[in-house]
């Protein structure tokens, strides 16, 4: 992976602790085993709305405020072109009221779904917060990695790559002026990958995660699927050869200070910037 992505990846997450604080990633990650998924889980409207609180409670978002729209992709009209869209989730505010939007066909599996809803309510925190501007080239790719510091990388991971059997040609599309949560186009022997961050970047923002709660070998890893576990070890490999835990090894003038340190049992950072001090757009650049 190249300087530009790992110095992209490491800046954003310095700004999301001083912009978050460091709660949560002193509190660690969601695990699928943790009780978090509602049990008993068979994708009912019920069972949607508390996944969806559940998620909300993580990521300190009100979800009384939030207005929960579960629709039915497979039953949409429209044209062909249309039809091969995957919309699987959206955000959009309208007459001032946050809409989060649900495709029901993908309720069945939680652990999937559960990666839209963190994707979702991502955006919650950076658009509907006006933290960052909607129009930021890499503001999806931005959006992917806060699932991560927010504890859900382990879904928002495994969920970026789905192998299946769809048709070529999906596409996103803009809803108004915030972007909709698409199937992404890109499509690799047969894979069709959900997200904005490639499998190589999730395991490095993941390893990123880890070495700040200074875990050089994290016992939730094994529920990663292989691909990004191995691409996990090999970064968490990178940075004991580069620094020390608690401390991001690459080093770029950008956003704040070059790197952040974390010590054990630390929940709060030293200070905060001014609202609107982001690191640069991502880089165009990038390699695999």
């Amino acid at each position: 992976m190249s300087l530009a992505q790992r110095a992209w990846i490491e800046e954003w997450l310095n700004w999301c602790v001083h912009e978050f604080g460091l709660a949560p990633i002193v509190r660690g990650p969601v695990l699928p085993t943790s009780g978090f998924l509602p049990h008993g889980y068979a994708g009912t409207p019920t069972q949607i709305a508390d996944l969806v609180a559940g998620v909300c409670e993580v990521m300190a978002i009100v979800a009384s405020e939030l207005t929960l729209e579960l629709f039915d992709r497979a039953n949409e009209g429209g044209s062909a072109e249309r039809r091969t869209e995957r919309v699987v989730g959206h955000y959009r505010v309208k007459d001032g009221q946050t809409i989060i939007g649900l495709d029901r066909t993908e309720a069945a599996d939680a652990r999937y779904l559960t990666a839209i809803i963190a994707h979702e309510m991502s955006h919650v925190r950076l658009l509907g917060e006006g933290r960052v501007d909607p129009d930021r080239k890499d503001g999806e790719r931005l959006t992917d990695l806060l699932t991560v510091f927010f504890g859900f990388g382990i879904f928002t991971t495994n969920a970026a790559f789905r192998f299946g059997a769809a048709a070529r040609g999906w596409s996103v599309r803009p809803l108004g002026h915030l972007d909709d949560r698409m199937l992404n186009a890109a499509r690799n022997d047969g894979a069709a990958r959900l997200g904005y961050l490639t499998q190589r970047e999730f395991g490095y923002a993941l390893a990123c995660y880890a070495w700040l709660r200074h875990e050089p070998d994290p016992s939730w890893a094994v529920h990663l699927n292989p691909g990004p576990r191995e691409y996990l070890r090999q970064s968490l490999a990178f940075m004991a050869s580069e620094s020390v835990p608690g401390v991001l090894p690459t080093r770029r003038t950008g956003y704040g200070h070059s790197s952040i340190r974390v010590e054990p049992k630390t929940d709060r950072p030293r200070h905060r910037p001014a609202r609107g001090a982001h690191p640069p757009d991502a880089q165009d650049n990038r390699t695999d």
